[in-house]
């Protein structure tokens, strides 16, 4: 599985406990589609390595643009051994990254929505980042789930790539009413919204990017709403 060696080379705080990550990979070959993961492992020399009980790898997915120098992943805190490992990591310090894992969700030429929910949006700003570089003709909806503003990642790159991707529309949800500078859409994952927003849901094909729970929340819901079981793909590397 530990095909590649990557080095870190920088990391910052882009939201409430959610940090971004950057790796060099230059001269490595490594190479992925828009919206993959991969397996990232610590080495066991690692300095001041802490013991995890699930191990030293963890799936993450590529938060940038596979055209970009380097790799960008976002890591939400936790109270893991190996999420304070990576926190602790100094830049220079080499990882594992296996080969990439997931779909080509760019090869799909229907029109998608994305559902994505808190970390969840990590592939979808590869995606994206992607779109807007190569100014490609596509047709994406995106919900956007989250408790607070102050957790809602990448949320002004959203914005932009809102404005200048054609055929792109942006919906960003969060949970919290006593936020009076919000000037989104508040509330819960409904088929009101998926209504409101996307309209007829007709060939469409559904992207799911958020916690398992939230997987299964949302695909019952628009399996009721008579979305095709074969038109909904979950996307989740954790």
């Amino acid at each position: 599985m530990n095909d590649f060696i990557i080095k870190l080379t920088g990391k910052k705080l882009i939201c409430e406990n959610t940090l971004l990550f950057t790796f060099d990979r230059s001269g490595t070959g490594y190479n992925y589609f828009p919206g993959q993961y991969a397996y990232f492992t610590l080495p066991e020399n690692t300095e001041n390595l802490k013991i995890d009980v699930k191990g030293n790898t963890r799936p993450f997915s590529f938060a940038g643009s596979p055209d970009k120098k380097d790799l960008l992943v976002a890591v939400r805190k936790n109270e893991s051994a190996f999420v304070e490992n990576l926190l602790n990591l100094k830049p220079g310090s080499d990882l594992f990254v296996s080969r990439p894992f997931g779909n080509n969700i760019l090869a799909d030429n229907s029109e998608k929505i994305f559902i994505a929910g808190g970390i969840g949006i990590t592939p979808v700003r590869s995606i994206l980042e992607y779109v807007y570089d190569n100014d490609l003709n596509e047709k994406i909806t995106l919900f956007y789930f989250n408790k607070s503003c102050p957790q809602t990642a990448f949320l002004s790159e959203l914005e932009k790539w809102s404005e200048n991707i054609k055929g792109f529309k942006f919906i960003p949800v969060i949970a919290d009413l006593n936020d009076k500078e919000w000037n989104y859409v508040f509330g819960l994952f409904s088929a009101e919204l998926i209504k409101k927003y996307a309209g007829n849901t007709d060939g469409k094909n559904f992207y799911l990017f958020g916690s398992d729970s939230m997987n299964e929340i949302v695909k019952e819901t628009i399996l009721r709403e008579g979305v095709k079981p074969e038109n909904i793909i979950t996307e989740s590397a954790g």
